[in-house]
């Protein structure tokens, strides 16, 4: 939903700003700082509140520390979010064009996020999908902050092995070795790579006018 938000108003507003910087209001760069800073409360704001509610219905983990954690978690990947959608709109002459694009940047991450096809079976040239995967990184994130900590209850019949923590639950489904500071590492390390793109992306396609000169004399 963030990345179809930004789809849908940035080129837009796009075609605006580009006169603006034409007729030398202000430069590329002030205005896309003040933009993305700008929006950065928003998308902390409604997700804190939709998220917060969500949790507390469905039950979520309950440990003190982790309802943060969750918030933070749904924060960034929101976060990540809003700036690939941006850099999308960025890079695309129209919403027309940005819209095109959103079906087969969603199916890549679906695809790719290391449950479907695991990274040992993904060709090598397409293995770097899955490291800048935005689902890949939020279910990841909020597995560790669900199943950290947690203990089972194994009493009665089972078939198999059973886990009996969560972090077995986590080795199982190959999670063991990660962190929640990797997740976060790797989603603002998306958000920072959107957001130069979207800046080339705008300097780069920004509209060129005729400049009227005096006639001569």
């Amino acid at each position: 939903m963030a990345i179809a938000a930004s789809l849908r108003a940035f080129p837009k507003e796009k075609a605006i700003v580009a006169n603006e910087i034409a007729s030398r209001m202000y430069r590329t760069l002030p205005y896309f700082v003040g933009k993305a800073l700008s929006e950065l409360p928003l998308v902390a704001f409604f997700n804190g509140i939709m998220m917060t509610i969500l949790y507390k219905c469905t039950g979520l983990n309950t440990a003190p520390g982790k309802l943060r954690q969750f918030l933070s978690v749904v924060m960034m990947h929101g976060l990540a979010a809003e700036s690939l959608g941006l850099a999308i709109g960025a890079v695309s002459a129209n919403s027309d064009v940005a819209l095109g694009l959103f079906p087969a940047v969603l199916i890549l991450n679906i695809i790719f996020d290391g449950r479907n096809i695991s990274v040992e079976n993904t060709p090598k040239y397409f293995r770097w999908i899955s490291k800048v995967g935005l689902i890949r990184w939020g279910f990841e994130g909020l597995s560790l902050v669900e199943f950290t900590g947690l203990k089972f209850d194994i009493g009665g019949p089972r078939r198999g092995p059973v886990a009996r923590t969560g972090e077995e639950a986590l080795e199982r489904m190959g999670l063991g070795d990660q962190t929640l500071s990797t997740v976060f590492k790797a989603q603002l390390t998306i958000t920072a790579a959107c957001w130069a793109m979207s800046f080339l992306g705008m300097t780069l396609t920004r509209q060129k006018f005729l400049v009227m000169k005096a006639p001569a004399v």
